[in-house]
């Protein structure tokens, strides 16, 4: 008797910590998410490299929305939740996602799903000093506190796309895949991106206050980009150059892009001396009401999105001038070398068993976790220039590797060479790749190559050019000869 009623003492113990966190506010808020993915094979781009999974965190809106960091949903095969980090798992589907700003929003639509779940409430803004993140962990909810660092000026892994980063030391172990973190009042204060020993970088509630928004309008606007090259104005006589007098104050612009909200509003030269009201001092920095300091391109998202108009306060020609700046997006696109594909398959070409795609950052990460310092010179080269070579059309065609075949034969060892022209036609892209190999040079195709190489030309045989590639796709057992590059218009269609 006394067997069975310390088997049944332990039997109870041990669901009484489930069942207290089943019923907590915070354990009906957060949800566990699991995706299996499956990622293009870089160097093969015909074929998907093996499954992959990844664990990670949804809070709980309204309306049944999931909020999750868009970075966890990229190439996923199947998304599925746990309510109480238990089984059963049910199957989710993606309502909307921005990979710029790294949010997203799921579903799950199985009926009673959400009913003894709780919508989170998102804090106007960060306020108070008691901060807690919560997390599962092997079925136990698990709560720990997070001590307020600094604030700084981050980088989404998609360009252009600035936020005011909050960093916590925090006592959370294993964080920074979508963790809420919590206000005194348990609102949700930001979500947490990153943690590296026991500091956390969280995207703050303000951010997702004007995403929340954007997902709201009957056309989502996206975040907005300013767009411009620029140095400080530190030095006095540069200051008193460009007719400033005083102090000096303000940045100098440099250049201008062609797809950002400064475009036809700022000129090259111009002193920019305020933004929406906010002064900008030598550095490039505007003081922000609730974090101090911050970068002076973090205004256009402070509350704002693209299709708002904000001022902009400029000194040109020793004359201050007030403009309208409406605001606009700069699509991850606009890159030479995009930072991601967006879920879109790599563009590539197979011409004579030499293998060309468009050069982008997903196939560089294919070095490896130090792949900035490990790809090529002339990637990298252009890859730090990014900013100054846009335009949606435009990418850098590389030739990754060759099928040996007698065809090809004195080209097999190529690898990683920029290509510039094929048969006289500058390329922009594969689909010009394409097109420029229907209009030969005589009886021959000729392949230029960025300078600097010993190699400067590639010269095939026109002739036997398509009966030479469709033997050596068979050989090698290539199913696809080409992928085109999904454009902007193409995906409107």
């Amino acid at each position: 008797m006394k067997t069975k009623l310390l088997i049944l003492t332990l039997f109870f113990t041990t669901l009484l910590p489930v069942f207290a966190q089943q019923g907590s506010p915070v354990a009906r808020q957060l949800v566990t998410v699991r995706v299996t993915y499956q990622r293009w094979n870089e160097y093969r781009p015909w074929q998907k490299a093996q499954p992959g999974h990844r664990r990670f965190f949804g809070i709980v809106l309204s309306d049944h929305r999931i909020l999750v960091m868009a970075d966890y949903l990229q190439d996923a095969t199947l998304i599925q939740v746990e309510k109480f980090d238990r089984p059963p798992r049910y199957p989710a589907r993606i309502i909307h996602t921005d990979p710029q700003v790294n949010l997203a929003l799921i579903t799950v639509d199985r009926p009673g799903f959400f009913d003894d779940l709780k919508p989170m409430d998102v804090a106007s803004q960060l306020q108070g000093n008691r901060f807690r993140c919560a997390s599962w962990q092997s079925g136990q909810l698990i709560m720990a506190s997070c001590r307020f660092s600094h604030v700084a000026s981050r980088r989404n892994y998609t360009p252009y796309f600035r936020y005011p980063g909050l960093y916590f030391i925090t006592d959370l172990k294993n964080g920074g895949r979508g963790e809420p973190l919590l206000d005194q009042e348990n609102k949700l204060a930001g979500i947490t991106i990153r943690q590296s020993n026991n500091q956390m970088v969280v995207v703050p509630s303000s951010v997702i206050q004007t995403y929340l928004k954007a997902v709201a309008m009957p056309v989502y606007p996206k975040f907005a980009q300013i767009g411009v090259g620029w140095q400080f104005n530190r030095g006095p006589a540069q200051s008193k150059y460009l007719g400033l007098k005083g102090s000096p104050r303000g940045i100098r612009i440099q250049s201008v892009q062609a797809e950002g909200s400064a475009a036809g509003v700022l000129k090259p030269n111009d002193l920019l001396l305020e933004l929406d009201g906010h002064a900008i001092d030598c550095k490039g920095d505007y003081r922000h009401p609730l974090y101090g300091w911050l970068d002076f391109k973090l205004i256009l998202n402070d509350g704002h999105l693209a299709g708002d108009v904000i001022s902009a306060k400029v000194l040109r020609d020793g004359k201050e001038l007030t403009l309208k700046m409406p605001l606009k997006n700069i699509p991850p696109s606009a890159d030479l070398i995009p930072m991601t594909r967006h879920n879109q398959p790599p563009p590539y070409l197979l011409a004579g068993g030499l293998v060309f795609r468009e050069l982008d950052v997903p196939y560089l990460r294919a070095w490896g976790d130090r792949w900035q310092e490990e790809i090529p010179a002339l990637f990298r080269i252009n890859l730090e220039m990014n900013g100054q070579k846009q335009g949606e059309n435009r990418r850098l065609i590389v030739l990754t590797d060759v099928f040996p075949d007698q065809y090809n034969l004195g080209y097999h060892d190529l690898s990683q060479l920029i290509v510039t022209k094929v048969n006289g036609k500058t390329i922009r892209s594969i689909a010009d790749m394409e097109a420029a190999f229907h209009h030969p040079v005589g009886d021959f195709h000729v392949i230029e190559l960025l300078p600097g190489f010993n190699l400067s030309k590639i010269i095939l045989d026109a002739k036997t050019f398509d009966v030479a590639t469709k033997r050596i796709m068979k050989t090698y057992q290539i199913p696809m000869r080409i992928r085109l590059r999904k454009t902007a218009a193409s995906k409107e269609k």
